[in-house]
């Protein structure tokens, strides 16, 4: 484990636990062709891994404008998110018939911007307490990071999951 370069070694430490979780994820989705992307299981209605990918980034853009900056993204950000994240009963949105490329490509925007805001951090604002405007709880940079670490995880288990799943069904 090296810390990453240019943040506190406490804070270059859980970054590279960011990155490492992340270089899992692509690891296990550069392959992919597009029906694999939106496979939605063997009855339609699972999240595709296309799905995932655009929730994992955009879930990390949130928690770095929303709760840890207290802001609303600029329009950089807001821009790489043109679909809905969720339907109406709060299940993830159907996001299919974007090119692995572009997942790819929004993934390693949110990440360099999240490493630029956060790296730069003193322990004293790592460990400050945020506390987002109409929301019941309270966060820091420290747990927001941990958070994402096991955000992603979880993730990257379920889309090793259905990569498997979509094998068996199509014979591949």
């Amino acid at each position: 484990m090296t810390p990453l370069p240019g943040a506190a070694p406490v804070i270059g430490s859980w970054l590279w636990g960011m990155e490492e979780t992340r270089r899992g994820l692509l690891g296990s989705v550069r392959e992919l062709g597009q029906a694999e992307l939106d496979w939605r299981g063997p009855n339609g209605v699972d999240n595709s891994i296309g799905s995932l990918l655009y929730h994992i980034a955009l879930v990390e853009m949130d928690w770095l404008y929303f709760d840890l900056m207290l802001a609303q993204p600029p329009e950089d950000v807001r821009i790489r998110f043109p679909h809905e994240h969720r339907t109406p009963d709060g299940r993830l949105a159907n996001v299919v018939g974007v090119p692995l490329d572009d997942h790819l490509d929004r993934l390693a925007f949110t990440r360099r911007r999240f490493l630029e805001t956060i790296g730069p951090l003193s322990l004293e604002e790592w460990h400050r307490v945020r506390e987002p405007e109409g929301v019941d709880y309270a966060v820091t940079p420290a747990w927001t990071v941990f958070h994402l670490v096991e955000h992603e995880a979880g993730h990257l288990f379920e889309i090793r999951a259905i990569v498997r799943r979509w094998r068996e069904a199509s014979g591949a």
